[in-house]
């Protein structure tokens, strides 16, 4: 497997914000973790895990969690931001306070 660079993994969260018309959480600090976080996952499982979110270790069972994740546009849609802040909403003001967002993710048994 081949190991991503931290430049790799912000090539790539740039990209999907910009497909999708979402921007970045702009808080240096927060943005960091959350791209040592998909690096690390990535080095450790071969695929952009959220950051977030516990990973069954298997790339089938976690499809619903790679990032972005399948729950991130409806999050974005209507709390402003995904549910680990990473992607926001281009008009989302990051000034107001974020509050975590209920988990849409269905229980695992």
């Amino acid at each position: 497997m081949t190991k991503k660079s931290y430049d790799d993994v912000q090539e790539y969260i740039k990209k999907i914000s910009n497909r999708k018309g979402w921007k970045l959480n702009s808080d240096p600090e927060t943005l960091n973790d959350l791209i040592k976080g998909l690096l690390d996952n990535f080095n450790r499982l071969g695929y952009y895990n959220c950051p977030c979110r516990d990973s069954q270790e298997d790339r089938q069972l976690d499809r619903d969690i790679i990032c972005p994740c399948r729950y991130a546009e409806p999050d974005i849609a209507e709390y402003g931001y995904c549910y680990c802040t990473l992607y926001l909403n281009t008009d989302y003001d990051q000034n107001q306070l974020m509050k975590m967002i209920p988990e849409r993710r269905p229980p695992i048994i």
